[in-house]
């Protein structure tokens, strides 16, 4: 086996963008992000999409049901950003975006908004906003320009 140099400190990460939404997997990506944001004294920011094409064509259409889903994400972000408070984090902010696709939204838009340097996300989720993350999560990993962490559980 060749010799290996293993004197390179990993990296610390100043500004985290997790993305969340109502499921199991985005509860874990959000303790991740935590986790890692204590580690590193970071700033953490908390990122919901509303896709309005997981909307019904009569919900989408209809500006109350939008505004109404709207209002469940802020509120859940809100309870995020107190969570994230609760454990430590002393610099959360909280992200949304209406109309895009999650990972394009959070490698195109938000990663570069707040000069993230990690991207954390669930591997997929099966309920929320965000229907089947798989594939987003898989756009991530590969689309991003940053280091990208794949929360997985169970």
């Amino acid at each position: 086996m060749a010799d290996l140099e293993f004197s390179k400190e990993p990296a610390q990460f100043t500004h985290i963008l997790v993305g969340v939404d109502e499921s199991e997997q985005g509860y874990l990506a959000l303790e991740n992000a935590i986790h890692q944001a204590l580690e590193d004294e970071s700033t953490l920011y908390i990122a919901s999409v509303l896709e309005l094409g997981d909307m019904t064509t009569f919900d989408a259409m209809r500006l109350d049901s939008i505004k109404a889903a709207r209002q469940v994400i802020e509120d859940n972000l809100a309870k995020y950003k107190a969570h994230a408070i609760e454990r430590g984090v002393a610099n959360v902010e909280t992200l949304f975006v209406d109309g895009a696709k999650v990972g394009e939204a959070l490698v195109n838009d938000l990663a570069t908004k707040v000069h993230a340097d990690l991207i954390v996300v669930g591997a997929h989720s099966k309920q929320g906003f965000w229907g089947n993350l798989g594939s987003q999560a898989a756009y991530i990993a590969k689309h991003a320009h940053v280091t990208a962490m794949i929360a997985r559980c169970c």
